[in-house]
């Protein structure tokens, strides 16, 4: 094929430009390829497999269980191949020959009529069926009604009736009826009120005798099965224009003419003399070979007729008849294909001489074109690179380029000489190192490696600026390394002056540290009420215990009054019976037994009261003490502890405290007092969401759990509540400053926001949080267990 293109383009090259004789040459070979026949190639059998496709009339699976059988018999006479069944629908047999996916196939006659005028296969042999011992190679179609139906007794009957046919496809189902009726004056799509298909002929014959339908077609040795097989009787049906008596040894119920049996055929790229083998093989299968009993035939007779069925497919003009007498596009293209060919190559010829003298023009006009564009774009790059660096100039910032090898700058703007006192001449023999004290070879060398490297794009750090007078200014400084077209590398750095932001962020936290402050003095005095109660309880059990004491001290004092004075007159053995009859009534009265069981439980009670209210001062003294601005390693369990005994009054009522703090947790460096801030407001918000949910719904009582761990080199402190959780809708605003969902003057909306600013900001931590509405709400703080961390992460996150 590449010789005949190269030959043909070199012959039209004589003629043509090259460039439109490969054109032609194209246009030629496809028209030549396009031609029915041409072109095609034979399609050998796939390591010795054979494709034999089947048409499935009653289903895939009874395909393969009537036909696999044969394609077994094949294999055992020809054991260099291997054969199987491809069960096909009507819709899947066309597009089966005309890829070529099977080898043979195995099809109604109709099917095979269409396909052999459309594929041109050729038949190879003609089934020999086998019914109620008959061996037939002929069959008909019969047109029944039920016997009871006296109104349906002759063909004319059928006007205004219901009829049902297996499927539009089915040749004996259907085709072999339609022009029976034909011939017979009755046209279907005009004459009968309704015509169905049922889709197999079992469901045509129920239709008719359940009264679906008033008519129906099926093929012949179809009523005599269901009969033998018990579905039907007989006596219930009456065929319409019998004609079992004029084909005698035809032993069937029958109304239509008779056509030959299903053929075998072969696609046209099987070879001849392989289908030939085929051909033997199937002539000499036995009636009793397990293959013709599985397909209920006798085995395979020489290839008949099929002019009768050519016929009614032209009566019908349906299939390859489907436009007869009609002139197509095809048609014409077939016949006269030569001289159109002819005709397309010589206007291609004329139209391409007019456009290789146009295109030569139009190259002319652009290639002048093309000088005047770059002329002009030449100078609007000059214009754009003195406005580029015009507007560089005006920039506050510092902008150097820099070369990669040399470090020598090769760029500076007004900027740069502004924040260096150097001038551009001046710099142009400067490097970076020059102008920062912060910076050596090897470490700006290491540090911009990832640049060049392209494993980033760019890259920003903090150092120090020195100006010509020697005073230095911290800068921001953003860095990049670029490629420009058709050039070196080079660096492009952007230095900012931070000084001011420095500034403003110190104050930013100074004035956080300040709200942070008034936060908690505020929390110091919403807490005061329900400390003051914490301390109230045990103080007036501790008080009664004492007036209880002071009694019982009186009476034992009474008592040992008594007891002295008997003692001192017995030892004068002065004793009389008068007096101990006193000493033993003033030992009733004073009821030692009851005082010696409840004066140490008093003097229990009141040490645990004074215990008490000496773990809520210290607690209280701890929350309130002014931590230090240093981080220091702090017992984030003790920090717990302390925060809920100071918040018991706010929860105590609403929900139970449940704790799970790590015993072997390390100490975390925090800034002690903003972090127990923190704490607070978490917990004072789990106690407000397990309060509204009480108030909103049956629940009597939540639960607050709060637990510590060490989880990927982090602390982690978990609060977790049952009460009303954060609508789903919200939850991404709940660290906004201002946002709360609490009603006006119960919350500020600034909790959370100087909680996650302190985690994340003050203390490289993550803040999360995952709630679900209506179930309650879990906060993670995550606090790295050095000096640094990510401080990046916050949100809400599934826990």
């Amino acid at each position: 094929m590449r010789n005949t293109f190269s030959l043909l383009q070199a012959s039209l090259g004589r003629i043509f430009p090259a460039w439109t004789s490969g054109v032609i040459c194209y246009l030629l070979i496809g028209s030549f390829l396009l031609v029915p026949g041409v072109g095609q190639a034979r399609v050998e059998s796939d390591q010795g497999l054979v494709r034999i496709g089947v048409l499935a009339k009653r289903g895939k699976e009874k395909c393969l269980e009537k036909w696999s059988p044969t394609a077994r018999y094949l294999h055992k006479n020809m054991p260099d191949f291997r054969f199987t069944i491809v069960p096909l629908d009507f819709n899947e047999l066309a597009p089966a020959v005309s890829n070529g996916s099977v080898d043979f196939i195995l099809t109604n006659p109709s099917f095979y009529v269409s396909l052999e005028e459309e594929f041109n296969i050729s038949r190879i042999a003609t089934l020999k069926n086998r019914r109620l011992n008959r061996v037939l190679t002929r069959f008909g179609g019969v047109i029944f009604s039920r016997a009871d139906r006296g109104d349906i007794t002759s063909y004319a009957d059928l006007r205004g009736k219901r009829f049902m046919a297996v499927a539009r496809q089915s040749f004996g189902g259907w085709q072999m009826a339609w022009r029976h009726l034909l011939r017979h004056g009755i046209d279907p799509r005009r004459d009968i009120a309704e015509l169905r298909f049922g889709g197999t002929h079992d469901a045509v014959v129920y239709a008719v005798l359940n009264q679906e339908v008033d008519v129906g077609t099926v093929r012949t040795d179809t009523l005599e099965r269901m009969a033998l097989e018990g579905k039907i009787n007989l006596t219930d049906i009456r065929v319409l224009h019998d004609q079992t008596c004029k084909e005698q040894s035809f032993p069937f119920l029958l109304s239509t003419a008779l056509y030959p049996e299903w053929p075998i055929a072969k696609l046209q790229h099987v070879p001849a003399e392989f289908a030939q083998k085929i051909a033997i093989i199937l002539l000499q299968m036995s009636p009793d070979d397990p293959a013709a009993r599985a397909a209920h035939m006798a085995g395979w007779t020489i290839p008949l007729n099929y002019q009768p069925v050519h016929e009614c497919l032209k009566e019908l003009g349906i299939g390859p008849y489907a436009d007869l007498g009609r002139i197509t596009a095809r048609d014409i293209l077939e016949k006269y294909w030569y001289f159109l060919l002819l005709l397309l190559v010589l206007i291609i010829a004329a139209g391409s001489t007019t456009l290789y003298f146009r295109h030569l023009n139009s190259q002319l006009r652009q290639t002048m074109h093309q000088l005047d564009e770059e002329l002009m774009e030449r100078k609007r790059a000059e214009n754009r690179l003195t406005n580029f660096k015009l507007s560089l100039d005006q920039t506050k910032d510092a902008v150097f380029m820099f070369d990669p090898d040399s470090l020598h700058f090769i760029y500076a703007n007004r900027g740069a000489e502004i924040h260096t006192g150097f001038t551009a001449d001046e710099l142009s023999v400067m490097t970076p190192l020059d102008i920062s004290p912060d910076l050596d070879e090897e470490t700006v060398r290491k540090i911009l490696a990832p640049l060049v490297q392209g494993e980033q794009e760019s890259l920003t750090m903090m150092t120090r600026l020195r100006h010509r007078d020697g005073v230095e200014i911290p800068v921001e400084v953003l860095c990049q390394y670029v490629v420009p077209e058709g050039e070196e590398g080079r660096f492009i750095a952007v230095v900012r002056d931070i000084t001011e932001r420095i500034r403003t962020e110190k104050e930013r936290d100074h004035l956080q540290t300040q709200l942070l402050h008034a936060q908690k003095l505020e929390a110091v005095g919403q807490l005061a009420a329900g400390i003051a109660h914490e301390i109230n309880t045990p103080t007036q059990y501790v008080s009664t215990n004492l007036d209880f004491l002071g009694e019982s001290f009186a009476d034992i004092t009474r008592l040992m009054e008594q007891v002295t004075r008997c003692i001192r007159k017995a030892a004068d053995q002065d004793l009389s019976e008068e007096e101990l009859e006193a000493l033993q009534k003033t030992l009733e009265e004073t009821d030692w037994e009851f005082l010696q069981e409840e004066i140490p439980q008093a003097i229990d009670q009141s040490r645990e009261g004074v215990r008490r209210v000496t773990a809520i001062v210290q607690a209280m003294k701890e929350f309130s003490h002014p931590g230090s601005r240093e981080k220091e390693p702090t017992d984030l369990n003790k920090l717990i502890i302390t925060t809920t005994t100071v918040a018991r009054n706010e929860y105590k009522y609403v929900a139970d405290l449940e704790t799970a703090l790590d015993e072997n947790l390390p100490p975390v460096p925090c800034l002690t007092d903003e972090m127990g801030q923190v704490i607070l407001n978490m917990l004072v918000n789990a106690a407000h969401a397990v309060d509204d949910k009480i108030r909103k719904t049956d629940m009597d009582r939540g639960v607050i759990h709060i637990s510590t761990r060490v989880r990927d080199g982090w602390a982690e402190i978990v609060i977790r509540d049952n009460g009303s959780g954060i609508p789903t809708e919200i939850q991404d605003k709940i660290f906004d400053p201002f946002f709360t969902t609490k009603d006006v003057g119960k919350g500020s909306g600034q909790g959370l926001a100087i909680s996650h600013s302190v985690v994340t900001e003050k203390h490289g931590g993550q803040l999360v949080c995952s709630s679900i509405p209506g179930e309650g709400t879990t906060f993670i703080i995550r606090l790295p267990l050095g000096e640094t961390g990510t401080g990046s992460h916050h949100g809400t996150e599934p826990v």
